[in-house]
């Protein structure tokens, strides 16, 4: 079956449908200096009988469907939120305890007495933690919030946040407050003559058990959970198609064969890009879904950590040709076996967050066999501002004892922390070109030094992992060898992993330490550079290596330009916004 829009690009599956404007009185509270730029607008009863405007959100679990979006011509308008922009501040978190409340900076709470949808959101607790809660009530003269449940982690004094969809901070083009007893939503519109839509389709599109499905031409927008849903089935591929502007995750593939998403545009996403699981981990029988020769960006605005571009966890998956950028935290997320993430272009990525990486996997030794080749991750670093001078992100981030990883032919251009082993063991990191990007390679024994209990404790997280898979099985042992023999093998210990061959230019080399023994480790065969000249574009990088020898470049390196020959490509991705800062 084939499903095709029109060539012109205009065929359109949209969840959102039109609001009628009203003339009403505009409450009573509401700052009179805006009460007349504010405009009235009646919502569908769908939307209208939502209870809440908002969901909670936390990593990585996705949310329920979102309770109400306004869009105009220019996309998501925000709930009236304070501050405008950037964050306030969490004060005295030692005052707090454990009870669900929130000293807010700012003598502003007074001004939220009473009302009735109010949330929270920000990195509370832990700077690679984002999360949404809602408020029962603001605490008249306590400068407090209480909140309907305490945040995962335990707050800490000048943890970032934002308060959202109060009344008394509709002051801003853009912004919305809901009535929940009358139905009608005030707003300030962006523009007199843009139209003003609600969200109300929790999904646009779901296949169950179907084969061979080709989609192709269309968009996909405004949906209040994930936009496209497939189940199990084979051979469902979408192309030539743009995600945007939806609430939840725009493609979501699981337990299927051979399906995917090929040259379309990902952006705006509310929790995520892409998330692809299939195969069969005790047989290591493949999936073969894909992500390929598309744009992803800008795909967590409303839940920002763990809402990668594209996650992936089976067997046998490939992310290959993309270019994945402007996001506050993950890129790409692996677990399982036998992937290959290969020709990327990645930047711009992690740059709100901390303790993160471009491409990450962690917490599962049996998670082995994945490849990452040939990419160009390029302009990773730390968020710089007030409160962020502690920020540290990373580019391949193999995190509590993730082991069994590849990592050959990529370029790391001006990255923090290229490749970081977290504890992990017979990662390999071969030919690897790192370009102002230090420690090119840092190894750490967390698994020796850390507090840990014994490996072959139930109740240890990382044994549990590795008994859901047959590890010592004749078919498991003999593609990963070195895992069958781990429980004899000091299996807390960072060992057998492999730094060679690869050209380090105006960086330093590899770091090992924090209870990584250096001669448990093969290091050989790397060259060092101390000079080079200014490089500001993937041109001047590509010129500058084939000078110094290498005589075929990785294809990430000239990935966004290949794939703007794409006329259609191209057209999509200019009004989706893809580019941004200086490449």
């Amino acid at each position: 079956m084939i499903l095709r829009g029109a060539t012109d690009g205009s065929s359109r599956l949209s969840g959102s449908v039109p609001l009628t404007q009203t003339s009403v009185d505009v409450p009573a509270r509401l700052d009179p200096l805006v009460r007349d730029r504010v405009v009235a607008y009646r919502l569908p009863p769908s939307a209208a009988e939502q209870s809440s405007i908002g969901v909670h959100r936390y990593h990585p679990a996705p949310s329920n469907p979102a309770g109400i979006e306004l869009f105009d011509a220019q996309g998501a308008l925000q709930p009236a939120r304070w501050p405008n922009q950037g964050w306030s501040r969490v004060g005295q978190a030692k005052a707090l305890g454990q009870d669900a409340v929130i000293a807010v900076e700012g003598g502003r709470s007074d001004r939220w007495v009473g009302e009735p949808d109010l949330w929270v959101a920000g990195y509370l607790g832990q700077d690679w933690s984002f999360e949404t809660i809602a408020a029962t009530s603001s605490i008249p003269g306590s400068q407090r919030l209480g909140l309907v449940k305490a945040p995962h982690y335990p707050l800490r004094s000048g943890d970032r946040l934002f308060v959202e969809h109060a009344l008394s901070e509709l002051d801003t083009p853009g912004e919305w407050w809901r009535d929940r007893d009358s139905g009608i939503v005030f707003l300030i519109p962006r523009s007199s003559t843009s139209s003003i839509e609600a969200s109300v389709a929790p999904t646009l599109i779901a296949i169950d058990g179907a084969k061979h499905v080709l989609i192709e031409g269309l968009t996909f927008e405004r949906s209040r959970g994930d936009a496209v849903t497939v189940t199990g089935g084979e051979d469902v591929v979408f192309q030539d198609c743009t995600f945007r502007w939806i609430a939840g995750r725009g493609l979501v593939i699981d337990g299927a064969k051979r399906s995917g998403l090929r040259r379309s545009v990902v952006a705006d996403m509310g929790e995520g890009g892409v998330s692809l699981k299939g195969g069969t981990r005790a047989t290591l029988t493949r999936a073969d879904n894909f992500v390929e020769d598309s744009f992803l960006v800008r795909y967590a605005r409303l839940g920002r950590t763990y809402k990668d571009a594209v996650a992936i966890d089976g067997v046998g998956m490939r992310v290959t040709g993309n270019v994945i950028a402007h996001a506050p935290h993950l890129a790409i997320r692996y677990q399982g076996n036998d992937h290959l993430i290969a020709a990327n272009e990645i930047f711009d990525v992690v740059n709100d967050t901390s303790d993160s990486g471009a491409i990450y996997s962690g917490r599962d030794v049996s998670a082995q066999g994945t490849v990452i080749r040939g990419n160009f991750i390029h302009d990773v670093l730390p968020a710089k501002g007030e409160g962020q001078e502690r920020f540290e992100v990373k580019g391949v981030y193999l995190d509590d004892l993730a082991s069994g990883t590849t990592i050959e032919d990529n370029v790391f251009l001006r990255v923090e922390q290229p490749v970081f082993v977290g504890g992990g063991r017979d990662n390999v990191v071969a030919r690897n070109v790192f370009v102002a990007s230090s420690p090119a390679l840092f190894i750490d024994g967390r698994g020796k030094v850390w507090p840990q209990a014994p490996f072959d404790e139930p109740g240890n997280a990382f044994y549990a992992t590795l008994r859901e898979v047959p590890v010592s099985s004749t078919l498991w042992a003999s593609r990963y060898p070195a895992l069958a023999r781990i429980m004899t093998d000091d299996p807390y210990a960072a060992k057998r992993n492999v730094f060679r061959d690869n050209l380090i230019v105006a960086s330093r080399a590899e770091q090992i330490g924090d209870g990584a023994r250096p001669e448990e480790q093969n290091v050989s065969g790397n060259r060092t550079i101390d000079k080079v000249p200014p490089i500001r574009t993937s041109d001047d990088l590509a010129r500058w290596l084939t000078q110094n020898g290498m005589k075929t470049l990785p294809e990430g390196i000239n990935r966004f330009g290949h794939l703007l020959n794409n006329t259609s490509l191209r057209s999509r991705a200019s009004d989706a916004g893809v580019g941004g800062p200086e490449r």
